[in-house]
């Protein structure tokens, strides 16, 4: 095994850099549509607030 990374070590290298890469952009994808969903819900509770602050008559 060790004669083995050592030859193939310019493959190995590529490959984790690849893999690596692979997860960093996983990491975004579901931190972007995490941060997506947390501005949507609050949009909606702005909008829910608006509305009851018109059904009051406090605005």
């Amino acid at each position: 095994m060790k004669r083995l990374l050592l030859e193939n070590d310019g493959f190995i290298s590529f490959s984790l850099y690849i893999v690596l890469i692979y997860l960093i952009t996983v990491y975004f994808h579901f931190y972007n549509r995490y941060m997506m969903i947390i501005e949507i819900r609050t949009n909606l509770i702005l909008t829910y607030e608006n509305s009851i602050h018109q059904i009051i008559g406090i605005r």
